[in-house]
């Protein structure tokens, strides 16, 4: 009976109760140390300058044997594409391509692809790629690296890379004429933009495995070894002003930092001063001076964490990355004014810096793993580790854990307004020798019905992921004559009202409820951590939006506050974040239309960006639709349902002794 008289126990009610009252403060306090830990780490004293982890990458830092013959080589090379391109308006000059591999000496092949659109009537799409492989005089076919360039015919919408390959044949001449090679090299023009280069890896890697994808990858006629590396050029012309790198892939996946200090290091010697080489790189002529360093390198990650988040990658090279390739594009950006005298001023150092990263590639014995495969960079020659920027989501995270815990702490603690009444017994318990029972609280979790509520939830989002997919579905939206963009859309707004309603089909009193919103933000919690560790970008900047909730998100308010929170989550939907984001670029990449403009021309760019990742979670892989809607969704019905609670559904429990 010691147990039922011990001080500690009303002692500890005491203190849960102070936690209970400060919980919002402590939630904010991890929050607001998450974003300070980010910022901190745009100051040198907390990133750390890039090195080369790979003593083996060294010999491309060597004198350079390329000469001025083959740069005279590219520059005919792409006259006579442009002459070809005259004739072939629409389509790729393959027989000229052709020719001159096997003018080189590659052994060289096509592979045929078909794309069934898994969207509206089901069009569809015929690409062809051309590849030619130079065998390892050195060693059998082993290993090998791809050297890859997409054609853009002159009726692209995409940027002219006209100059890609023919540069891309020029080197290809000079491996011709070396004898040191070790590995199988692979020079790849791949049709429609990613979609060839995704046809021709998944050729490459299954073969003759049946696949029941919108993806007919087709077969290969000739394979190389396993492929180590790869370079994929984007050259827009022979005079440029700077090289870009792009390192972002599929799903935010990034390339061995050795690779990208690799392309800084030979760059930084081949190159002029004037021609600089950097990630996300810009001209010149663009860049202030005297700028906050600090302020700056925060601006540099956030860049790069918005690039990585949508999981999209920025060049042919992102698709390389699943198939544990590394790999990153060049592009070479034209000057804005050029003359016939500075023609051409570009090729050579270009070429001079793809040997240098073929020699050093070519002289790896195993694959890259020395050095990072998880950073962000805060310059070209900074970086940030994954053990440093980690706590940030973390911290940023923390709040929705610490809430849950504090939700579940209210739940066995007396209410506040009980207080009192505890000093009172206290003191008539002192007074008398006769042994009192201690109060406790009847609870009511509705755990069924919790569970209800949850598998219904998840069953939605389950839907709302895999229903776009569905072949009937596309045909009768099709026979309406409704386009993609409509079908993707109208399955969203449906979905959406069906959120808000779905989640009051189960009724809950107040204990009930307090244990969904417990669920609600350990599930989060979890999968904002579980993604975060997948794409750091995409689980950084969703708790940046979504952690709040945490702190703010408290049924016991007024009715103003109240309709603040339920207004609140209602901003926290997935399409209305989809449609914000949007409509903020939109107002950067058009600041001189009016807002009411802006606003209409946003709804379309939100749903073209609804059925582009419907399109890439079928076709490439893409799992950010899939998260956002079996996840994110789900869990925003359950704090939709939190919310919403009214005292008129049933009252909280009394309390009773024992």
């Amino acid at each position: 009976m010691g147990i039922l008289t011990d001080a500690s126990l009303n002692q500890r009610n005491h203190l849960g109760r102070n936690f209970l009252k400060h919980n919002r403060k402590i939630c904010a306090l991890f929050y607001l140390a998450g974003a300070v830990w980010f910022c901190c780490l745009g100051h040198s004293q907390f990133n750390h300058a890039t090195y080369l982890s790979e003593n083996a990458l060294s010999p491309g830092l060597v004198y350079s044997e390329i000469k001025v013959e083959s740069a005279r080589i590219a520059q005919n090379y792409l006259d006579e594409l442009n002459r070809e391109r005259e004739v072939y308006r629409s389509g790729i000059p393959y027989n000229w391509i052709m020719a001159k591999m096997q003018q080189i000496g590659l052994e060289v092949y096509t592979h045929n692809f078909t794309l069934h659109y898994p969207l509206g009537s089901g069009r569809e799409f015929h690409g062809e790629n051309i590849y030619g492989i130079l065998r390892a005089p050195r060693i059998g076919s082993t290993e090998g690296i791809v050297f890859s360039a997409p054609y853009r015919p002159p009726e692209s919408v995409h940027p002219d890379i006209t100059a890609s390959v023919p540069l891309l044949l020029a080197f290809a001449e000079f491996t011709r004429r070396k004898n040191y090679w070790a590995k199988d090299l692979i020079f790849l023009v791949t049709d429609r933009e990613q979609l060839g280069m995704h046809a021709w890896l998944e050729a490459y890697y299954k073969g003759d495995l049946e696949d029941a994808s919108a993806l007919d990858a087709g077969n290969l006629k000739g394979r190389a070894g396993a492929l180590q590396a790869a370079l994929n050029l984007e050259i827009q012309d022979f005079d440029a002003e700077y090289l870009n790198v792009k390192i972002e892939g599929l799903n935010g996946q990034l390339p061995n930092l050795d690779m990208f200090n690799l392309i800084q290091r030979i760059a930084a010697r081949e190159l002029p001063v004037r021609e600089p080489c950097g990630y996300k790189q810009t001209s010149p002529r663009k860049r202030a001076k005297n700028k906050n360093a600090v302020l700056e390198n925060v601006k540099a990650m956030l860049s790069m964490l918005l690039s990585q988040a949508n999981g999209v990658p920025t060049g042919n090279h992102g698709l390389f990355h699943r198939y544990r390739v590394e790999a990153l594009t060049l592009e070479a950006v034209k000057k804005p004014k050029s003359d016939y005298q500075s023609r051409g001023a570009a090729v050579l150092p270009l070429l001079k810096v793809i040997e240098g990263v073929s020699r050093s590639l070519n002289n790896l014995l195993e694959r890259f793993h020395q050095s990072y495969f998880f950073y962000i960079l805060v310059s070209n020659d900074r970086f940030v580790s994954i053990g440093d920027f980690i706590p940030c989501l973390l911290l940023m995270a923390g709040p929705l854990f610490i809430k849950a815990f504090f939700l579940w702490l209210g739940l066995n603690v007396e209410d506040p307004e009980m207080e009192k009444c505890d000093e009172d017994e206290k003191q008539a318990e002192s007074s008398q020798t006769e042994l009192k029972p201690i109060v406790k609280k009847e609870l009511d979790l509705q755990y069924s019905k919790v569970l209800r509520i949850f598998l219904i939830a998840h069953l939605i989002g389950f839907l709302a992921s895999v229903m776009p997919e569905n072949r009937g579905l596309n045909e009768v939206f099709a026979t309406l004559g409704l386009s993609s963009n409509q079908f993707i859309t109208g399955l969203a707004v449906v979905f959406s009202i069906v959120a808000l309603l779905a989640p009051h089909i189960v009724e809950l009193n107040y204990d009930g409820v307090e244990l969904l919103h417990i669920v609600t933000l350990l599930e989060l919690a979890s999968v904002l951590v579980v993604v975060g560790l997948l794409n750091f970008a995409l689980g950084f900047l969703l708790s940046i939006v979504i952690a709040p909730a945490a702190i703010l998100v408290d049924r016991n308010h007024n009715a103003s506050i109240k309709c603040l929170n339920r207004f609140y989550v209602i901003l926290l939907h997935p399409l209305i974040v989809s449609y914000g984001v949007v409509l903020i670029l939109t107002l950067n990449a058009f600041p001189e239309l009016g807002l009411l403009a802006v606003a209409q021309r946003a709804i379309g760019a939100t749903m073209d960006a609804l059925t582009y990742s419907v399109v890439d979670s079928i076709i490439y892989g893409n799992w950010v639709y899939n998260a956002v809607t079996i996840a994110f969704l789900s869990n925003w019905m359950m704090l939709w349902r939190v919310v919403c609670y009214t005292k008129t559904e049933e009252g909280r429990p009394k309390l009773k002794t024992s």
